[in-house]
């Protein structure tokens, strides 16, 4: 099981399928039980054909594939950098604290995060049953998907495209009018759905081809339906810089006061009720996520500060001098603000229920290395006492393109052979990428990043 659990992580962190040999953006949802939705569904083995067993029968072998897994991200590729595909996504549900040896498995996770930062924790609490994958996606199941999954080849879903609104410019044109804001808001949301429908509108067309298309596999129906199902696709509202539009508005930060904090949730509150309001009006599927934005952030920010510069000049985060700026991704609070990890996982938490297509808080670490048993028992805290829907833990490395060694945190030199052609590792969004590739405003946004070094018990 080793071997294959080896196998199967090198072969999709390797593969060469794009120009520039780039790795598959590829996820696996991970579940130390086996989920409701898949206990009695028979399951299917070699060759296509069912065992006779359901999958249930199978929580042994699925469980001790999962801890070879994670043994694989412990040990890191052949030179011992962090895996950057494919992302391990543990589901924490309430059954998981019910499972036997729920208590290793956790540790053993939790020991991957604070040596590799792999692990991503994702919490569906109560009867919430979510796929998830990408930067932050998930999709929640509803009854017709858990339908779907006595044949599981039918759990296939999509998201068409994310069309996000710059925020803060919303706020300079609203010139402090909480009408004229909210006015805006909708104008910019119905605008969204028009760039969804005329997306939904063209893609359909070249499914009309069918087989003879240029979007054949995707037309294709084993199964008496297309491989994409429109019917079934959702289309995604982007949040960014929540942050900065609070603070033009009213000037305080989310983090700075009740009032930002209680405006912030109200304005994501709103977009979350026009989104259900554009879903029944077009019938289609309009939901919020947190946009993962690696340049949209900088794109925003530089466009307002040619077009809007009285305004934007003020709360655009980085360096102006340098050209190093960025607006605060999503719904987050401000980076570099040295909150309790603990705070900032409860009060960004209170945005994630609204926000159906997936949302994550990063626990920045820098260079320090927590005990296992501190995560975990942060992990088990976050679920129990906040409404997060995931975290992830991120360290820092420095790989050396001479010597081949890493070593943690972000070095000007290798420690080891004083060479300068070494290359940062750490989380550019919700994956991890070398640093030498990111833009201005990511790069601002790192040396922002407050690191979490002294609230976990180090190791």
């Amino acid at each position: 099981i080793h071997q294959i659990a080896q196998m199967m992580i090198y072969e999709y962190s390797q593969q060469a399928v794009a120009r520039g040999g780039q790795a598959i953006f590829s996820d696996i949802n991970i579940y130390w039980e086996i989920p409701k939705h898949f206990e009695t569904v028979p399951a299917i083995g070699p060759g296509g054909e069912y065992t006779g067993k359901t999958y249930a029968d199978y929580i042994d072998e699925s469980q001790r594939f999962a801890w070879a897994l994670f043994d694989v991200y412990k040990k890191g590729d052949g030179a011992g950098r962090p895996f950057f595909f494919p992302k391990p996504l543990v589901h924490i549900t309430d059954k998981f604290f019910k499972t036997p040896r729920h208590e290793e498995f956790l540790m053993h996770i939790s020991e991957v995060s604070t040596e590799m930062g792999n692990t991503y924790y994702v919490f569906d609490r109560g009867d919430t049953a979510k796929i998830s994958e990408c930067c932050r996606l998930s999709f929640k199941l509803e009854k017709s998907d858990l339908d779907d999954a006595r044949e599981p080849w039918r759990m296939r879903y999509s998201a068409l495209q994310n069309v996000t609104i710059n925020l803060p410019r919303l706020s300079y044109k609203a010139g402090g009018s909480d009408a004229k804001l909210f006015e805006l808001l909708d104008q910019y949301l119905d605008l969204c759905a028009q760039a969804h429908i005329q997306k939904k509108k063209f893609i359909e067309e070249l499914l009309a081809s069918g087989q003879r298309g240029p979007l054949s596999m995707l037309a294709m129906k084993r199964d008496g339906s297309p491989y994409l199902r429109m019917w079934r696709v959702s289309y995604l509202v982007g949040i960014l810089g929540l942050n900065e539009m609070v603070q033009a508005h009213l000037g305080k930060e989310l983090h700075e006061g009740n009032d930002a904090l209680r405006f912030g949730l109200k304005i994501t509150s709103h977009m979350k009720l026009k989104c259900e309001e554009m879903s029944k009006r077009y019938k289609m599927h309009f939901v919020l996520e947190q946009t993962p934005a690696e340049s949209t952030a900088y794109r925003f920010a530089k466009l307002d500060i040619k077009h809007f510069p009285s305004f934007a000049k003020k709360v655009v985060k980085g360096n102006g001098q340098d050209g190093e700026i960025y607006y605060t991704n999503s719904t987050y609070f401000n980076v570099s603000q040295p909150m309790n990890p603990v705070e900032r996982v409860k009060q960004e938490g209170l945005f994630h229920p609204l926000i159906d297509a997936g949302a994550l808080t990063h626990v920045w670490l820098g260079e320090s290395k927590p005990s296992p048993a501190s995560i975990a028992n942060f992990v088990t805290k976050t679920f129990c006492n906040t409404q997060n829907a995931q975290i992830a833990f991120s360290p820092e490395f420095t790989s050396c393109n001479e010597c081949g060694k890493i070593v943690r945190g972000l070095r000007d030199t290798c420690p080891y052979c004083q060479s300068e052609n070494i290359e940062g590792i750490t989380r550019i969004t919700g994956y991890f990428s070398k640093i030498p590739g990111w833009n201005k405003g990511k790069v601002a946004e790192l040396k922002d990043r407050y690191r979490n070094e002294e609230h976990f018990n180090v190791s």
